[in-house]
Parts: C-alpha cells; sequence; structure tokens
C-alpha cells in the first residue's frame, strides 16, 4: 500500500524526462565554472557549486528507485519532490513558450486619485496549470540561474510599456514603473550593464524606471550587491525598499544603501497598526524618503490612511494587477482610479 503523498513511479520513461533538469543546472553550473567566467572563490561562485550539489542529491535519490525497481521494490518519490522537479523542468522552456506575461498594478496619489506610476509583477501562465505565483516558482529561477535572463527580460518587457505609455499619455510628471529585483540579480557581474544597455535602448524618460529590493536582500546585502545599487543610482534608477518594517532594517543601511522611497507593508493596514505606519511616516519624513502604502482594500483603511497623511497608495482598494490592455484602459480615462 502506498504511502500518502508518495506517487509510485513504474514509468522508466517518465523517471529519464525528470532527470534531464537537474542534469542541466549540474552541466550549466560546472560550464561557467570551468569556463573561468565565474571564479569559484565569489559568493556567485559558491551558489554555483551548492546548484551543482543540490542536483546531485536529487541524481542520486532517483538513482535509488530506479534500483529498487530492479530488485522489485516500489519507487517511491514524493508527489511534492516530484511536483517540484516537473516544475523546474517546464521554467526551463516557459520563456521560450512565451508563458510570461507583466501583470501592473498602478501606484495612485491620493491628493488627484490620479495613476503616478506601475509596479510590473511577473505572471507565469502554465499551460496546465494555469497562473503559477511568483512565490512558487521565482526561488526555482534562483536556484537554477534562470533568474538572470528572466530578470533582464522583466526590465525590458517593463522599460517597452513604459515608453509606450509615456509617448501615449505625456503629461508633466512622467508615468513610472518599478521591477522587482532578485538578491542574485544584484550579485551577477554583468547586471548593471545589461540594465544600462536596455535603459538606454528603451528611450523611457530618465528617472522614471525604478527598482525594487525587500527587506530579506536588505539583511544578507554584500559590498557586490550595494556596489550594484549605487551603480544604478548613477543611471538615474530610483531605489524602493519594499515591504519595509517586516525585518530588521537600520537606519545605517537605509543610508548605505541610498534609498528613495519606503514600501509600508500591506500587514500594518490589515492589522489596523496606524500608529506604527505613522512612525514609518515620520522616520521616513526625518530621512528625506519618500513612502508608498500597500495593501489597502477597503474604504475605512483608505480613510486611515489620508489621516496619516500619506500621499501615495497602491492597492486593491483602486486595482488589482492588471494586465497590459486594462492599465491601459485606465490610463485613457484620464489615468484617474
Amino acid at each position: 500500500m502506498t504511502e500518502p503523498g508518495i506517487n509510485p513511479i513504474s514509468n522508466l520513461g517518465e523517471i529519464s524526462h525528470e532527470l534531464r533538469t537537474p542534469l542541466t543546472s549540474i552541466q550549466g553550473a560546472l560550464g561557467l565554472l570551468l569556463s573561468g567566467k565565474v571564479d569559484v572563490q565569489t559568493r556567485e561562485g559558491q551558489q554555483l557549486l551548492r546548484i551543482a550539489a543540490n542536483n546531485t542529491k536529487r541524481l542520486l535519490r532517483f538513482t535509488n528507485a530506479i534500483e529498487q525497481d530492479e530488485f522489485g521494490s516500489a519507487s517511491l518519490i514524493s508527489n511534492e519532490a516530484l511536483e517540484r522537479l516537473r516544475l523546474e523542468a517546464d521554467l526551463q522552456t516557459a520563456r521560450d513558450n512565451d508563458e510570461f506575461q507583466l501583470f501592473y498594478q498602478p501606484i495612485v496619489c491620493l491628493e488627484s486619485e490620479k495613476i503616478l506610476g506601475f509596479e510590473a509583477l511577473l505572471r507565469w501562465n502554465h499551460p496546465q496549470r494555469g497562473l503559477v505565483s511568483p512565490t512558487e516558482f521565482i526561488p526555482i529561477a534562483e536556484e537554477t540561474l534562470l533568474i538572470h535572463d528572466l530578470g533582464l527580460w522583466v526590465i525590458e518587457e517593463a522599460c517597452k510599456q513604459l515608453r509606450q505609455w509615456q509617448q501615449d499619455f505625456p503629461q508633466s510628471s512622467p508615468l513610472t514603473c518599478s521591477v522587482n529585483l532578485s538578491a542574485l540579480q544584484l550579485l551577477h557581474s554583468g547586471f548593471v550593464e545589461n540594465v544600462r544597455q536596455i535603459y538606454q535602448d528603451s528611450g523611457v524618460i530618465p528617472g522614471s524606471l525604478r527598482v525594487e529590493i525587500t527587506e530579506s536582500m536588505f539583511i544578507e546585502n554584500s559590498p557586490v550587491a550595494i556596489a550594484a545599487l549605487q551603480q544604478l543610482k548613477g543611471l538615474n534608477i530610483p531605489v524602493y525598499l519594499d515591504d519595509f518594517g517586516t525585518g530588521y532594517s537600520s537606519l545605517a543601511r537605509l543610508h548605505q544603501l541610498s534609498v528613495d522611497v519606503l514600501k509600508i507593508d500591506r500587514a500594518f493596514v490589515t492589522q489596523k497598526q496606524w500608529e506604527m505606519i505613522r512612525g514609518i511616516l515620520h522616520l521616513a519624513n526625518s530621512l528625506g524618503l519618500d513612502t508608498i502604502v500597500e495593501g489597502v482594500e477597503t474604504q475605512e483603511e483608505l480613510k486611515q490612511i489620508q489621516q496619516l497623511g500619506c500621499t501615495k497608495i497602491q492597492g486593491y482598494w483602486f486595482s488589482r494587477p492588471l494586465e497590459e490592455e486594462k492599465a491601459t484602459i485606465l490610463l485613457q480615462k484620464g489615468g484617474k482610479c
């Protein structure tokens, strides 16, 4: 009798198919190290070694399963492990199959109720699963190093769309667009130069592309990541600190990273921690930082935020993340939510 959560696999062809992803990851990691393009002593080099080691363990697990079959025993692989391997394999071809899409959530000025810009959010339209949450596939993309090419694709697509909107809807304060960064992107030696090239070629108005980093990245920052952020700042790309208040930020690091905007985490809104929000607003004001409050979903929350003096908001009360066509319709209506 099969244990709960375990899937017996008797088809060796299926196992062979599932082996391709770890083999490809090992081959890619070792190829970069052996080519000399990545120094094994660097953080990126160590990450490549971890990827190769982790995928080697997966291969050994499958080898053990196949050997058990040869002796007539059941090959037992957890459904969770098998699904993850399948997701990894699908992720390898998702971009070539045009399965990725950007959604755009408006950032709104409370005083005018007009859209100031958007946050670009990556979605994966899996042919069988439908929309796959970024919380599922982004860690896999990081582990397999697909995050580098995927992250640049996001920036390029966001810039193309932003340039089109800026041309179609010119205004005194140009529309902006922010994109989320992974820590691994900041550690990649060619990342800043790639962004510079995309930024320059896109023709977006200088200063209108922004990048967002999270507090978890913020805590684990390295001199390489800090240098990359400062170089982005040198390209006139402001830095947003996302989900502020949920981690362990220090004022020294806020200054070190030259953060421009604090995005106050939605948890403070949903838990009605208005005094905490007030304190963060005072902190930001004393440091000369702008703020955006995330997760505003109800009339009551909106009223409280207005009373606190917040001027920039993001949340379902105004709009969920939208496909490009629907976001464009909002702008055609005058950019009012």
